[in-house]
């Protein structure tokens, strides 16, 4: 067997049980004794960082921080009246918010913050994460945080969201006064890794692999057909290494 398991994520939103379902799923693939686990998110637009967040805290071997800046430019608005919850949005910024140098209002708790590993139920085998062009917000800061660690490999396609950053963290509605068309406008500016180069990329995968109209019309999914032959290889060194480790605890004839 290739003691292995796969996770789908298409979305990181509030509402969905989603941490029952990884508190849930690591349990069990500790009880299965899993060494190999893909985690699709290739599909994934984001959602609450909080739950993107905890998935990563039971996958990260060190301490993480998932941004260097978090900032807004203003804690008002002159439009004030055509946003959503504006004056709670003032209250909030007021308290957990203060100018810096820069003349932005920072989040400087989350800015310093360091997120702790799972001690419980933490999952030490190798990590196989799918991404693709749909891979935005918080799926982003998931793979960002976990990319370049021994045991993780980013495979796909380059995300959608920004490698450097993204606006996100606080999104009202906004009602357009004559049409009355709603949209979402987040308000923070968040760095993921302020020094990177700034150049409008993605999250690069480590294994590139693309897809075409070809595949589609052959149903072929090409990225799983890398992951799991690199799974497949994994298991056999490791069985052979099992296999040449017990030979060589054997006691040669005639002792």
């Amino acid at each position: 067997t290739l003691r292995s398991a796969f996770m789908t994520l298409n979305t990181f939103s509030s509402g969905n049980h989603l941490r029952g379902f990884f508190r849930r799923s690591f349990r069990e693939m500790r009880k299965r004794d899993i060494k190999y686990l893909v985690v699709d998110v290739r599909n994934n637009g984001g959602g609450d960082a909080s739950n993107s967040t905890l998935l990563t805290k039971y996958l990260s071997r060190k301490p993480f921080k998932l941004a260097d800046s978090l900032y807004t430019n203003k804690r008002s608005s002159q439009f004030g009246s055509h946003i959503e919850l504006q004056p709670l949005y003032w209250l909030w910024t007021l308290f957990v918010t203060h100018k810096a140098d820069d003349g932005k209002f920072h989040f400087g708790y989350f800015e310093r913050h360091y997120y702790q590993p799972k001690r419980r139920k933490h999952f030490d085998g190798q990590v196989y994460i799918l991404t693709g062009g749909n891979s935005f917000s918080a799926t982003t800061l998931f793979a960002k945080a976990l990319q370049g660690q021994s045991n993780v490999t980013v495979i796909g396609e380059e995300t959608g969201g920004g490698a450097y950053g993204n606006t996100a963290w606080m999104i009202p509605d906004v009602t357009l006064p004559n049409t009355h068309i709603r949209f979402r406008l987040p308000r923070f500016k968040l760095i993921m890794d302020t020094a990177l180069v700034k150049e409008g990329r993605g999250i690069r995968p480590d294994i590139e692999v693309g897809y075409n109209s070809l595949f589609v019309k052959r149903g072929i999914d090409p990225k799983l057909g890398v992951v799991f032959r690199i799974i497949r290889d994994s298991a056999r060194l490791d069985q052979e290494r099992r296999i040449n480790q017990s030979a060589g605890h054997r006691s040669p004839p005639g002792e």
